[in-house]
């Protein structure tokens, strides 16, 4: 019985590395999503931003004594601290989601998953959303994210997604310059 010359099946490629791989285009359904969500961050901060001048008025502020039964005093103590809360989660809100997009923009498929959920979360949003300019900033935000990850989850876009998945595989391995 003689033994095959190449009983490797073609697994050694005689010493020479394969052809680094070209790094896949971005499809435009990835860069419309990721400047929707880009949109969906800045009209976001504006209407956190309207929400704090709202809050900061005299109208704001007797609005808040007289809803909640507050003295003058501890609505003035109530707006200051939903004030820096909301500034604080609202640019920690704003830094997150666009770091989300960057790395979604690069082709990273947990990214997208990520987005993916926050709209989820996002449409319960819409059960408090009034006829306020800042309401419907909000709603304009929510359906931007939403029209964000319709485009990631086009053909294209997933192709991309998978596409760059391998890239990162074969350039971790040395085989991408």
């Amino acid at each position: 019985m003689s033994t095959p010359s190449n009983y490797n099946y073609n697994a050694f490629s005689g010493g020479q590395p394969a052809a680094p791989p070209a790094e896949p285009e971005r499809p435009a359904a990835v860069e419309r999503g990721f400047w929707l969500l880009i949109a969906s961050a800045v009209v976001s901060l504006i209407a956190g931003i309207l929400s704090i001048v709202t809050l900061m008025s005299d109208e704001g502020r007797s609005e808040l004594a007289r809803v909640s039964g507050l003295s003058s005093a501890e609505a003035d103590t109530a707006v200051t601290i939903g004030i820096v809360t909301g500034v604080v989660i609202g640019v920690i809100s704003v830094a997150v989601s666009i770091l989300f997009a960057v790395f979604a923009r690069k082709g990273h498929n947990w990214a997208r998953i990520v987005i993916t959920v926050f709209a989820a979360l996002s449409l319960f949003g819409l059960v408090g959303i009034n006829g306020s300019l800042e309401g419907i900033l909000s709603l304009v935000s929510i359906l931007l994210i939403i029209a964000a990850v319709v485009l990631f989850f086009t053909a294209p876009a997933t192709a991309y997604f998978n596409q760059m998945k391998q890239y990162r595989q074969a350039k971790s391995l040395g085989y991408a310059g």
